[in-house]
């Protein structure tokens, strides 16, 4: 066997170890999200405090992604990023344990440090071991990977709640990260890291600014589900955006800076950055509204519910395998835009059809949301990050990769937050409507579930009523939550093609 068919036997080895990093990574993300009725039953868990389960993870995720990816390329990737998969370890035997929110938030907040050193690493090790065509083929490997766990996490952690209650997904996380720790040890090789000539000092104060910044946005997002206008949710969002931008103006005059914001310059880079952010932006606003519609509202169970995401998953590997012909017949712009315009059509479609009276016609355009919008986030996510880490020098492929994740963490904060605000803003106020018309009492309980387990308690054609009126506002909720997403979306595509604009085919 000849020097270079042994070389690219290991770059083989070394990407199907990082895929699986980023399979059992994403498997993780959204398999919680499935659990989260469970959990809000067995812990009392009202809206706001899932969407801070949920947050937390999204939110610590973006305070380390940027520091992962400044001691990447200082200590080397690989290092760093075996230092992130230990996290989950640590995270799942907390979880395991947990009994009650605040340690369950302890547990989702080293889950998402974990996270937010692990994506980064995987991403700029496949900039460094792949260049030209063969990075693109990774990325489309790496997407795809990433895609079955998307949707694919919903059924695993489906049938482990449905087997093993809701901790049965930490069990599970605890055994499959110690395997995929080992290996990665044994198969991918040791690259980046310039000890010598770069600083190891840490700007503690930049990454302090980010986090606090993030936490206030993110904070008021979450109250903002009683009120845009209240104090309580405008005003951590303004001195959130305050921080946010303190800390980009900070960073940038440093002579030790966290994130190199020079890559901003490059028109394709920047393009990608706020259309990586709305492919996340899509992903949680789904995965966060569709599992108490599946579970609670139609009564299907935390499996079956995970097996009606499926669609999504079938259409995202689809489109992650027509990437390489898409992307060759209009180039990795159009594609990026093609993309965006399929996640919009697909939110669209998916709130519209809570307009159908029928069930079935209901459920059938549910279903042609989530191939549109399943094909939007497969054939996007490899364009668009083939298309900026290609245009990244080898020294700066952690901070590219970095600078890029937070992009895609502030979408899925915002995706959390702004989905989870308008649905819960809407299900309430329609709830109250519905309640009163039908003689109850007009006082939502904070949720669906929480309703519907009050409705277990009532007796006769009380709890009926009850559910009927839950149900009825859960899904007239949806249609304002996913055209509101829709719109974010269309707007973002606008963005990226004005940005874009003077970039080659």
């Amino acid at each position: 066997m000849d020097v270079d068919e042994e070389r690219q036997r290991s770059l083989k080895r070394s990407l199907l170890c990082l895929c699986a990093a980023e399979l059992v990574m994403m498997v993780n993300t959204t398999a919680f999200n499935v659990a989260l009725p469970n959990i809000a039953e067995s812990l009392g868990a009202g809206m706001a405090e899932q969407q801070w389960i949920v947050s937390s993870y999204n939110l610590v995720f973006a305070a380390v992604v940027l520091l992962a990816g400044f001691m990447g390329d200082r200590l080397g990737h690989l290092r760093t990023m075996i230092a992130g998969l230990g996290m989950f370890v640590v995270a799942s035997a907390i979880g395991l344990a947990a009994g009650n929110v605040p340690v369950l938030l302890v547990s989702r907040s080293i889950m998402g440090a974990g996270a937010g050193v692990v994506i980064p690493m995987g991403q700029a090790l496949l900039g460094i071991l792949f260049r030209g065509p063969a990075l693109s083929r990774a990325m489309t490997a790496w997407a795809i990977a990433g895609t079955l766990g998307v949707p694919f996490g919903p059924l695993v952690g489906g049938a482990l709640t449905a087997t093993l209650g809701w901790r049965g997904i930490f069990g599970f996380d605890g055994v499959v990260f110690l395997a995929v720790i080992a290996v990665i040890r044994m198969n991918v090789p040791r690259t980046g890291g310039s000890r010598k000539s770069r600083s190891l000092h840490v700007p503690w104060a930049s990454v302090a600014m980010m986090f606090a910044g993030f936490t206030l946005f993110s904070a008021g997002l979450v109250n903002a589900q009683h009120g845009v206008l209240t104090a309580g949710a405008w005003m951590p969002m303004a001195v959130g955006a305050a921080l946010i931008t303190g800390f980009v103006l900070h960073d940038r005059a440093s002579r030790n800076p966290l994130m190199e914001l020079g890559l901003m310059r490059d028109p394709s880079f920047a393009a990608c950055a706020p259309a990586l952010m709305m492919l996340n932006f899509s992903m949680y606003g789904i995965i966060f509204i569709m599992p108490a519609y599946l579970e609670t509202v139609l009564r299907h169970g935390a499996l079956i519910g995970g097996m009606l995401l499926m669609p999504l998953v079938v259409a995202s590997i689809a489109g992650a395998r027509m990437n390489d012909r898409i992307v060759s017949r209009i180039g990795p712009r159009g594609t990026s835009l093609l993309a965006l315009g399929c996640l919009a059509a697909g939110m669209l479609t998916i709130g519209a059809a809570m307009w159908w009276p029928d069930g079935m016609m209901r459920q059938s355009t549910v279903l042609v949301g989530q191939l549109m919008a399943g094909l939007g986030l497969g054939a996007g996510q490899p364009a668009m990050l083939t298309w900026a880490m290609g245009r990244v020098p080898i020294g700066q492929s952690g901070a590219g990769s970095s600078l890029l994740t937070v992009f895609r963490q502030f979408g899925s904060i915002i995706g959390v937050g702004i989905f989870g605000s308008i649905q819960s803003g809407l299900y309430t106020a329609e709830f109250h409507d519905l309640a009163q018309s039908a003689g109850l009492a007009p006082q939502s309980a904070g949720s669906v579930t929480l309703d519907f387990q009050r409705a277990a308690d009532m007796t006769g054609m009380t709890g009926d009523l009850m559910r009927q009126a839950a149900s009825r506002a859960y899904e007239s909720a949806m249609t304002g939550s996913f055209a509101a997403a829709a719109a974010v979306i269309a707007a973002t595509l606008g963005v990226v093609a004005l940005i874009s604009r003077r970039t080659p085919r």
